[in-house]
Protein backbone atom coordinates (compact mmCIF):
# COMPACT_ATOMS: atom_id res chain seq x y z
CA UNK A 1 0.00 0.00 0.00
CA UNK A 2 2.67 2.36 0.64
CA UNK A 3 4.44 1.73 -2.46
CA UNK A 4 1.52 3.24 -4.73
CA UNK A 5 2.09 6.95 -3.65
CA UNK A 6 5.42 6.49 -4.43
CA UNK A 7 4.82 5.77 -8.12
CA UNK A 8 2.01 7.97 -8.13
CA UNK A 9 4.08 10.86 -6.74
CA UNK A 10 7.07 9.89 -9.61
CA UNK A 11 4.48 10.11 -11.68
CA UNK A 12 3.24 13.66 -10.89
CA UNK A 13 6.54 15.17 -10.88
CA UNK A 14 7.45 13.52 -14.29
CA UNK A 15 4.11 15.36 -15.62
CA UNK A 16 5.30 18.22 -14.13
CA UNK A 17 8.58 18.28 -16.05
CA UNK A 18 7.55 19.83 -19.67
CA UNK A 19 5.50 22.49 -18.01
CA UNK A 20 8.08 23.42 -15.87
CA UNK A 21 10.52 23.26 -19.54
CA UNK A 22 8.09 25.79 -21.27
CA UNK A 23 8.50 29.13 -19.20
CA UNK A 24 11.97 28.24 -19.40
CA UNK A 25 11.61 28.48 -23.41
CA UNK A 26 9.07 31.68 -23.10
CA UNK A 27 11.26 33.97 -21.17
CA UNK A 28 14.40 33.09 -23.78
CA UNK A 29 12.44 33.98 -26.67
CA UNK A 30 10.81 37.02 -24.83
CA UNK A 31 14.44 38.46 -23.84
CA UNK A 32 15.78 37.95 -27.30
CA UNK A 33 12.51 39.91 -28.49
CA UNK A 34 13.33 42.45 -26.15
CA UNK A 35 17.21 42.75 -27.06
CA UNK A 36 15.86 43.06 -30.57
CA UNK A 37 13.56 46.02 -29.98
CA UNK A 38 16.38 47.86 -28.40
CA UNK A 39 18.71 47.38 -31.13
CA UNK A 40 16.66 49.31 -33.30
CA UNK A 41 16.73 52.51 -31.84
CA UNK A 42 20.47 52.70 -31.51
CA UNK A 43 20.56 51.82 -35.39
CA UNK A 44 18.42 54.94 -36.19
CA UNK A 45 20.41 57.24 -33.62
CA UNK A 46 22.83 58.42 -36.69
CA UNK A 47 19.85 59.64 -38.93
CA UNK A 48 18.02 61.19 -36.27
CA UNK A 49 21.18 63.20 -35.35
CA UNK A 50 21.62 63.54 -39.14
CA UNK A 51 18.22 65.26 -39.35
CA UNK A 52 18.85 67.60 -36.54
CA UNK A 53 21.74 68.47 -37.57
CA UNK A 54 20.37 69.87 -40.84
CA UNK A 55 17.64 71.47 -39.15
CA UNK A 56 19.73 73.19 -36.70
CA UNK A 57 22.27 74.68 -39.88
CA UNK A 58 18.95 75.80 -41.20
CA UNK A 59 17.77 77.59 -38.56
CA UNK A 60 20.83 79.00 -38.20
CA UNK A 61 20.77 80.24 -42.08
CA UNK A 62 17.48 81.85 -40.89
CA UNK A 63 18.84 83.36 -37.95
CA UNK A 64 22.43 85.36 -39.70
CA UNK A 65 19.42 86.26 -42.41
CA UNK A 66 19.51 90.31 -43.11
CA UNK A 67 16.18 89.80 -44.49
CA UNK A 68 14.40 88.33 -41.26
CA UNK A 69 14.42 90.26 -38.38
CA UNK A 70 14.15 87.41 -35.40
CA UNK A 71 14.58 89.74 -32.78
CA UNK A 72 12.10 92.03 -34.01
CA UNK A 73 9.69 89.57 -33.98
CA UNK A 74 10.06 88.50 -30.81
CA UNK A 75 10.09 91.82 -29.41
CA UNK A 76 6.32 92.39 -31.21
CA UNK A 77 5.03 89.26 -29.93
CA UNK A 78 5.96 90.20 -26.42
CA UNK A 79 4.11 93.58 -27.13
CA UNK A 80 1.10 92.06 -28.48
CA UNK A 81 1.18 94.44 -31.01
CA UNK A 82 -2.03 95.13 -33.07
CA UNK A 83 -2.79 95.17 -36.98
CA UNK A 84 -3.37 98.32 -36.53
CA UNK A 85 -0.09 99.42 -34.69
CA UNK A 86 1.75 97.36 -37.26
CA UNK A 87 -0.14 99.19 -40.26
CA UNK A 88 0.60 102.31 -39.11
CA UNK A 89 4.14 101.59 -38.12
CA UNK A 90 4.79 100.38 -42.05
CA UNK A 91 3.01 102.79 -43.24
CA UNK A 92 5.30 105.08 -42.04
CA UNK A 93 8.47 103.30 -43.45
CA UNK A 94 6.73 103.14 -46.96
CA UNK A 95 6.63 106.57 -46.65
CA UNK A 96 9.94 107.31 -45.46
CA UNK A 97 11.57 104.33 -47.79
CA UNK A 98 14.37 106.06 -49.84
CA UNK A 99 14.51 103.81 -53.20
CA UNK A 100 18.22 103.78 -55.22
CA UNK A 101 18.73 102.24 -58.43
CA UNK A 102 21.33 101.33 -60.70
CA UNK A 103 20.92 104.69 -63.40
CA UNK A 104 23.09 103.85 -66.23
CA UNK A 105 22.27 103.15 -69.92
CA UNK A 106 18.92 103.00 -71.16
CA UNK A 107 17.51 103.78 -67.45
CA UNK A 108 19.77 107.05 -67.37
CA UNK A 109 18.05 108.17 -71.17
CA UNK A 110 14.56 106.66 -70.06
CA UNK A 111 14.18 108.97 -66.18
CA UNK A 112 15.56 112.25 -68.89
CA UNK A 113 13.09 111.63 -71.13
CA UNK A 114 9.94 111.44 -67.84
CA UNK A 115 11.54 114.86 -66.53
CA UNK A 116 11.75 116.30 -70.10
CA UNK A 117 7.98 114.76 -71.16
CA UNK A 118 6.57 115.76 -67.57
CA UNK A 119 7.95 119.39 -68.28
CA UNK A 120 6.24 119.48 -71.42
CA UNK A 121 3.01 118.36 -69.89
CA UNK A 122 2.39 115.50 -72.51
CA UNK A 123 2.01 111.78 -71.11
CA UNK A 124 5.00 108.70 -71.24
CA UNK A 125 4.78 105.03 -72.02
CA UNK A 126 7.35 102.93 -71.17
CA UNK A 127 7.75 99.74 -73.38
CA UNK A 128 9.38 96.64 -72.29
CA UNK A 129 9.81 92.97 -71.23
CA UNK A 130 9.04 92.01 -67.95
CA UNK A 131 11.03 92.03 -65.13
CA UNK A 132 13.42 94.98 -66.61
CA UNK A 133 12.76 97.69 -64.12
CA UNK A 134 9.70 99.92 -65.69
CA UNK A 135 8.08 99.54 -62.52
CA UNK A 136 11.35 100.38 -60.33
CA UNK A 137 11.92 103.21 -63.03
CA UNK A 138 8.14 104.86 -62.43
CA UNK A 139 8.59 104.55 -58.46
CA UNK A 140 12.26 106.36 -58.72
CA UNK A 141 10.88 109.15 -60.74
CA UNK A 142 8.09 109.69 -58.48
CA UNK A 143 10.68 110.04 -55.52
CA UNK A 144 12.67 112.28 -57.83
CA UNK A 145 9.74 114.48 -58.57
CA UNK A 146 8.77 114.51 -55.21
CA UNK A 147 12.17 116.18 -53.82
CA UNK A 148 11.43 118.52 -56.32
CA UNK A 149 8.13 119.81 -56.33
CA UNK A 150 7.58 118.95 -52.53
CA UNK A 151 4.56 117.01 -53.58
CA UNK A 152 4.75 113.18 -53.07
CA UNK A 153 1.48 112.18 -54.07
CA UNK A 154 2.05 108.88 -55.80
CA UNK A 155 -0.82 106.13 -56.79
CA UNK A 156 -0.81 103.40 -58.97
CA UNK A 157 -2.37 100.27 -60.01
CA UNK A 158 -1.45 97.26 -61.85
CA UNK A 159 -3.96 96.58 -64.66
CA UNK A 160 -5.43 93.15 -65.77
CA UNK A 161 -8.85 91.80 -67.57
CA UNK A 162 -10.67 92.10 -64.02
CA UNK A 163 -9.67 95.77 -63.53
CA UNK A 164 -12.85 97.99 -64.01
CA UNK A 165 -12.91 101.85 -64.46
CA UNK A 166 -14.51 102.02 -60.49
CA UNK A 167 -11.23 100.65 -59.08
CA UNK A 168 -9.96 103.64 -60.90
CA UNK A 169 -12.23 106.41 -59.97
CA UNK A 170 -13.94 104.98 -56.49
CA UNK A 171 -17.18 103.56 -55.58
CA UNK A 172 -19.83 104.59 -53.00
CA UNK A 173 -20.22 102.84 -49.70
CA UNK A 174 -23.71 101.41 -49.63
CA UNK A 175 -24.14 102.22 -45.51
CA UNK A 176 -23.28 106.12 -45.81
CA UNK A 177 -24.98 105.61 -48.96
CA UNK A 178 -28.38 105.16 -47.38
CA UNK A 179 -27.49 107.78 -44.80
CA UNK A 180 -26.34 110.78 -47.03
CA UNK A 181 -27.14 110.05 -50.31
CA UNK A 182 -24.78 109.90 -53.17
CA UNK A 183 -22.86 112.97 -51.79
CA UNK A 184 -18.69 113.11 -51.62
CA UNK A 185 -18.73 111.80 -47.97
CA UNK A 186 -20.54 108.70 -49.03
CA UNK A 187 -17.78 108.57 -51.92
CA UNK A 188 -14.66 106.34 -51.34
CA UNK A 189 -11.94 107.60 -54.17
CA UNK A 190 -10.18 105.52 -56.36
CA UNK A 191 -6.50 105.95 -56.89
CA UNK A 192 -7.02 108.15 -60.80
CA UNK A 193 -9.00 110.80 -59.07
CA UNK A 194 -6.66 110.76 -56.07
CA UNK A 195 -3.78 111.60 -58.08
CA UNK A 196 -5.74 113.87 -60.15
CA UNK A 197 -7.08 116.25 -57.24
CA UNK A 198 -3.95 116.21 -55.76
CA UNK A 199 -1.86 117.32 -58.69
CA UNK A 200 0.37 114.23 -58.27
CA UNK A 201 1.66 111.15 -60.35
CA UNK A 202 -0.63 108.16 -61.44
CA UNK A 203 0.97 105.04 -62.97
CA UNK A 204 -1.16 102.79 -64.86
CA UNK A 205 1.06 99.61 -64.84
CA UNK A 206 0.29 97.09 -67.79
CA UNK A 207 -2.05 99.19 -68.95
CA UNK A 208 -2.34 96.74 -72.20
CA UNK A 209 -3.51 94.13 -69.78
CA UNK A 210 -6.88 95.96 -69.55
CA UNK A 211 -9.97 95.49 -71.49
CA UNK A 212 -10.65 98.31 -73.87
CA UNK A 213 -13.78 98.96 -71.79
CA UNK A 214 -11.43 99.79 -68.91
CA UNK A 215 -8.69 101.75 -70.87
CA UNK A 216 -11.76 103.59 -72.50
CA UNK A 217 -12.39 104.88 -69.29
CA UNK A 218 -8.63 106.41 -69.36
CA UNK A 219 -9.54 108.66 -72.87
CA UNK A 220 -11.42 111.95 -71.29
CA UNK A 221 -8.63 112.21 -67.91
CA UNK A 222 -5.56 112.12 -70.45
CA UNK A 223 -7.16 114.59 -73.17
CA UNK A 224 -9.32 116.66 -71.35
CA UNK A 225 -8.03 116.60 -67.41
CA UNK A 226 -10.87 115.76 -66.41
CA UNK A 227 -13.01 112.82 -64.88
CA UNK A 228 -16.68 112.05 -64.46
CA UNK A 229 -17.88 110.67 -60.97
CA UNK A 230 -21.38 109.64 -61.11
CA UNK A 231 -23.88 111.44 -59.32
CA UNK A 232 -21.61 114.02 -58.10
CA UNK A 233 -20.03 115.59 -61.46
CA UNK A 234 -17.56 116.03 -63.60
CA UNK A 235 -13.93 117.16 -61.34
CA UNK A 236 -11.27 118.89 -63.03
CA UNK A 237 -7.48 117.64 -61.97
CA UNK A 238 -4.99 120.04 -59.96
CA UNK A 239 -1.80 121.59 -61.58
CA UNK A 240 0.69 119.36 -61.78
CA UNK A 241 -1.37 116.30 -62.28
CA UNK A 242 1.37 113.67 -64.52
CA UNK A 243 0.32 110.39 -65.49
CA UNK A 244 2.48 107.44 -66.85
CA UNK A 245 1.88 104.20 -68.40
CA UNK A 246 4.05 101.24 -68.68
CA UNK A 247 3.33 98.04 -71.04
CA UNK A 248 5.01 94.86 -71.95
CA UNK A 249 5.38 94.18 -75.86
CA UNK A 250 2.17 93.12 -77.34
CA UNK A 251 3.04 89.73 -78.62
CA UNK A 252 3.16 88.48 -75.16
CA UNK A 253 0.16 86.22 -73.56
CA UNK A 254 -2.26 87.70 -71.51
CA UNK A 255 -1.76 91.43 -73.09
CA UNK A 256 -5.33 93.52 -75.08
CA UNK A 257 -4.67 95.50 -78.23
CA UNK A 258 -4.33 99.01 -76.71
CA UNK A 259 -6.81 101.22 -79.18
CA UNK A 260 -6.03 103.68 -81.16
CA UNK A 261 -7.41 106.79 -79.34
CA UNK A 262 -5.74 105.83 -76.24
CA UNK A 263 -2.41 105.57 -77.93
CA UNK A 264 -2.67 108.31 -79.32
CA UNK A 265 -3.00 109.98 -76.48
CA UNK A 266 0.68 109.02 -74.96
CA UNK A 267 3.00 111.34 -76.63
CA UNK A 268 6.46 109.82 -75.65
CA UNK A 269 7.04 106.57 -76.18
CA UNK A 270 10.16 104.87 -74.63
CA UNK A 271 11.48 101.72 -75.24
CA UNK A 272 13.50 99.69 -72.62
CA UNK A 273 15.02 96.19 -73.65
CA UNK A 274 17.38 93.97 -71.73
CA UNK A 275 19.83 95.67 -70.28
CA UNK A 276 23.29 95.61 -71.34
CA UNK A 277 26.09 93.13 -69.87
CA UNK A 278 27.56 95.49 -67.62
CA UNK A 279 24.45 97.28 -67.12
CA UNK A 280 22.71 94.25 -65.42
CA UNK A 281 25.50 92.63 -63.61
CA UNK A 282 25.56 96.25 -61.51
CA UNK A 283 21.98 95.79 -60.94
CA UNK A 284 22.22 92.32 -59.51
CA UNK A 285 25.40 92.87 -57.93
CA UNK A 286 23.46 95.96 -56.45
CA UNK A 287 20.54 93.77 -55.72
CA UNK A 288 22.68 91.11 -53.80
CA UNK A 289 24.13 93.50 -51.13
CA UNK A 290 24.61 91.11 -48.23
CA UNK A 291 25.27 87.73 -50.49
CA UNK A 292 28.54 88.57 -52.08
CA UNK A 293 29.52 86.44 -55.26
CA UNK A 294 33.14 86.29 -57.09
CA UNK A 295 33.27 88.76 -60.10
CA UNK A 296 33.96 85.58 -61.99
CA UNK A 297 30.82 83.60 -60.78
CA UNK A 298 28.72 86.87 -61.14
CA UNK A 299 29.92 86.49 -64.88
CA UNK A 300 28.70 82.89 -65.43
CA UNK A 301 25.37 84.03 -63.64
CA UNK A 302 24.98 86.91 -66.23
CA UNK A 303 25.47 84.44 -69.21
CA UNK A 304 23.41 81.55 -67.82
CA UNK A 305 20.01 84.40 -67.62
CA UNK A 306 21.56 86.15 -71.54
CA UNK A 307 21.78 82.18 -73.03
CA UNK A 308 18.01 82.45 -71.82
CA UNK A 309 17.64 85.53 -74.65
CA UNK A 310 19.37 84.28 -77.26
CA UNK A 311 18.24 80.82 -77.38
CA UNK A 312 15.98 79.48 -80.18
CA UNK A 313 14.21 77.28 -78.52
CA UNK A 314 12.89 79.99 -75.84
CA UNK A 315 10.08 81.55 -76.22
CA UNK A 316 9.84 84.00 -72.90
CA UNK A 317 13.45 84.08 -71.60
CA UNK A 318 14.51 84.53 -68.19
CA UNK A 319 14.24 88.36 -66.68
CA UNK A 320 16.62 90.68 -64.50
CA UNK A 321 15.00 88.94 -61.63
CA UNK A 322 16.50 85.56 -62.27
CA UNK A 323 19.49 86.67 -62.20
CA UNK A 324 19.29 88.44 -59.06
CA UNK A 325 17.84 85.31 -57.51
CA UNK A 326 20.45 83.09 -58.23
CA UNK A 327 22.48 85.26 -57.38
CA UNK A 328 21.17 85.61 -53.81
CA UNK A 329 21.37 81.76 -53.37
CA UNK A 330 24.60 81.23 -54.83
CA UNK A 331 26.14 83.85 -52.18
CA UNK A 332 23.87 82.01 -49.41
CA UNK A 333 25.28 78.44 -50.32
CA UNK A 334 28.71 79.75 -50.47
CA UNK A 335 28.13 81.29 -47.54
CA UNK A 336 26.69 77.68 -45.80
CA UNK A 337 29.66 75.59 -46.97
CA UNK A 338 32.88 77.78 -48.03
CA UNK A 339 34.62 74.24 -48.74
CA UNK A 340 32.00 73.16 -51.74
CA UNK A 341 32.92 74.05 -55.44
CA UNK A 342 31.23 77.12 -57.09
CA UNK A 343 30.03 75.76 -60.43
CA UNK A 344 28.44 72.96 -58.66
CA UNK A 345 26.35 75.25 -56.27
CA UNK A 346 25.62 77.17 -59.66
CA UNK A 347 24.84 74.14 -61.84
CA UNK A 348 22.57 73.00 -58.79
CA UNK A 349 20.64 76.27 -58.36
CA UNK A 350 20.37 77.36 -61.85
CA UNK A 351 17.88 74.65 -62.54
CA UNK A 352 15.83 75.53 -59.68
CA UNK A 353 15.87 79.35 -60.50
CA UNK A 354 15.20 78.55 -64.59
CA UNK A 355 12.79 76.13 -64.42
CA UNK A 356 9.44 78.40 -63.97
CA UNK A 357 11.42 81.88 -65.91
CA UNK A 358 11.61 80.66 -68.75
CA UNK A 359 8.82 79.30 -71.39
CA UNK A 360 9.90 76.61 -74.33
CA UNK A 361 8.32 77.13 -77.11
CA UNK A 362 5.54 74.00 -78.27
CA UNK A 363 7.00 70.47 -78.62
CA UNK A 364 10.35 71.55 -76.32
CA UNK A 365 10.68 70.49 -72.32
CA UNK A 366 11.88 73.67 -70.43
CA UNK A 367 14.42 71.26 -68.63
CA UNK A 368 16.06 70.35 -71.60
CA UNK A 369 16.67 73.06 -72.72
CA UNK A 370 18.18 74.51 -69.49
CA UNK A 371 20.49 71.38 -68.67
CA UNK A 372 21.74 72.30 -72.48
CA UNK A 373 22.38 75.91 -71.29
CA UNK A 374 23.85 75.20 -67.95
CA UNK A 375 25.92 72.75 -69.83
CA UNK A 376 27.38 75.41 -72.54
CA UNK A 377 28.17 77.58 -69.18
CA UNK A 378 29.78 75.64 -66.79
CA UNK A 379 30.46 72.60 -68.83
CA UNK A 380 29.28 68.66 -68.69
CA UNK A 381 29.29 67.04 -65.67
Amino acid sequence: MAKKPVTKNNQIKKTQKPPIKTPVKTRTTTTAKTSNATKKPAANKTPQKETKEKILDNLSILKSSPYINVKGKGQLNQKQATLKDLFEKNLLLQKEEKLEIVLTGQYEKALDLMFEADASNLYPILVGPPGIGKTTLCRYYAQSRAEITGNDSFEWITFDESTKPSHLIGSFNPATTIQKGFSFEAFNPGPLIKAMLNGGLFLANEINRATEYTQNSLLEPLEERTLSIPHIGRVKSSPGFFFIGAMNPSELVGTHRLGEALKDRFNVWIELDYPDKKTEMKIIEYNNPYYKVEESILEKIYLIINRTRTHHQVQTPASLRSGIALARLTGVAQKRNKKADSNKILRDLASNVLFGAIQAKPGVKAKDIITNIISQVLGST
